[in-house]
């Protein structure tokens, strides 16, 4: 007596598997491309309020702050020497600070007000408050300091502070300027560093999981760039990070000999060749 088969064959479950299986490998593989891209149309949007009424905007320090900002975002790709920075042709409209409204430009409206050595700025969107901007004139019109409060579409407010010396120029902001200092109210500046044998891992507050290298200088790709960490005696580590086989940074850590503090010395070759310091105190 035959028997009729019944439910889905083997290649019945294939042929209703199989597009479900594309479709959650092409979210696994597209998902990071997105939140990186987010992470570079965030930053890029962040410049434009940072340089609103073009004063110390110039090439190096525009790619500066790209530089910095792709380091706190853990941008993976593009790196800051892959963006090409040029002059669109197009002057924007006078900032005039009288308190009231300025044209908008992008859909964004300024409010300029004179305050003290500098101005402030209150950018908003839509009738929202984007940002507030002080921009401070040290009395001998040598250092600049920038402090922006942002409140992101989504998300808890922050505040960015940039310290800046100025190069080269006249009286008051016009010049070019370099960027000395910046600080982000998001980032704690927590960094856990944990060595385990022959490997170490190194972790941020704003970073989920931690990044693991061998102490013996093997690469370890992270995204479009490497890294790779070499240990230089048993208080010194010191950390390459490269692109194509070029080094586009090297950071040097220096525990005290009372295991109290770290010593961080950020080191980025020319074309955009900068120094930078940071102490690290064990909690």
């Amino acid at each position: 007596m035959r028997t009729r088969q019944r439910g889905l064959t083997v290649i019945g479950w294939l042929i209703l598997l199989l597009p479900l299986g594309i479709v959650g490998y092409a979210g696994i593989r597209l998902t990071p491309v997105y939140l990186n891209y987010m992470k570079v149309a965030r930053t890029l949007e962040q410049l434009a309020v940072d340089f609103r009424t073009g004063e110390g905007a110039n090439p190096q320090s525009i790619r500066g702050s790209i530089e910095k900002r792709f380091d706190i975002e853990s941008v993976d790709y593009p790196t800051p020497k892959d963006i090409k920075i040029t002059r669109d042709g197009k002057a924007r409209p006078k900032m005039v600070c009288d308190g009231k409204p300025n044209a908008p430009v992008d859909g964004t409206t300024t409010i300029c007000n004179k305050a003290g050595n500098g101005y402030e700025l209150e950018n908003s969107h839509d009738g929202k408050t984007v940002s507030k901007v002080k921009v401070e004139m040290s009395a001998d019109g040598k250092e600049m300091t920038r402090t922006a409060n942002i409140t992101p579409p989504e998300g808890d407010s922050f505040t960015i502070t940039t310290t800046s010396k100025k190069i080269s120029g006249g009286d008051g902001a016009s010049g070019d300027w370099k960027e000395t200092s910046f600080t982000e109210s998001q980032d704690t500046g927590v960094l856990t560093i944990q060595v385990n044998g022959d490997s170490v891992d190194f972790k941020e507050t704003d970073n989920d999981k931690p990044v693991t290298a061998k102490l013996d200088g093997t690469p370890v790709t992270m995204g479009m760039q490497s890294m790779s960490v070499k240990q230089v005696d048993p208080r010194t580590l010191k950390v390459t990070y490269s692109n194509d086989g070029k080094v586009q940074r090297e950071n040097t850590f220096v525990l005290s000999e009372d295991g109290k503090t770290i010593e961080e010395t950020d080191i980025t070759p020319a074309p955009m060749a900068s120094t930078m310091s940071v102490t690290f105190h064990k909690s």
